[in-house]
C-alpha cells in the first residue's frame, strides 16, 4: 500500500520545481507543445538525469525566467509559474492529498493543462 501523500509533504513541492525546470528548459529551446506532462514525464522516467541537469533545484531557482532570452517566452513563462503557485495554495488551503505519485501528477497535468 502506496503511502499518503498530505498538502504539507515535500513530493509535492520537489514535483512542482521539477515541472517549472523542465518547463523553462524545453521553452527555451522552442518547445511550446506539452510542456507540463512531457516535463512531467521527464521527471519521473530520468530523475538522475533532472537531477544532474538541475544542480540548483529550489523554488526560488526555479522561478527566475531571466535564462529565458526570448521577451515573449519569458511572459509566458511567468504565467506558468503564476499558475503553479495558485495550484500550491490551493493544494495547501484545501488541504488536499494524494494517494499516489500518479494522481499527484495528474492533479498537476489537469490543473494546468491549459499550458499543455
Amino acid at each position: 500500500m502506496a503511502a499518503k501523500i498530505k498538502f504539507n509533504d515535500d513530493r509535492i513541492q520537489v514535483t512542482a520545481i521539477a515541472v517549472l525546470l523542465l518547463a523553462r528548459e524545453r521553452m527555451g529551446r522552442a518547445q511550446a507543445y506539452s510542456l507540463i506532462t512531457s516535463s512531467l514525464e521527464g521527471f519521473r522516467d530520468d530523475y538522475a538525469g533532472y537531477k544532474a541537469s538541475f544542480p540548483d533545484r529550489t523554488l526560488a531557482h526555479a522561478q527566475d525566467g531571466s535564462p529565458l532570452t526570448n521577451k515573449a517566452r519569458r511572459k509566458d513563462y511567468f504565467k506558468i509559474v503564476n499558475a503553479m503557485d495558485t495550484v500550491l495554495a490551493r493544494i495547501k488551503r484545501n488541504k488536499t492529498s494524494f494517494s499516489s505519485l500518479q494522481e499527484l501528477d495528474n492533479y498537476f497535468a489537469s490543473s494546468l493543462k491549459t499550458f499543455d
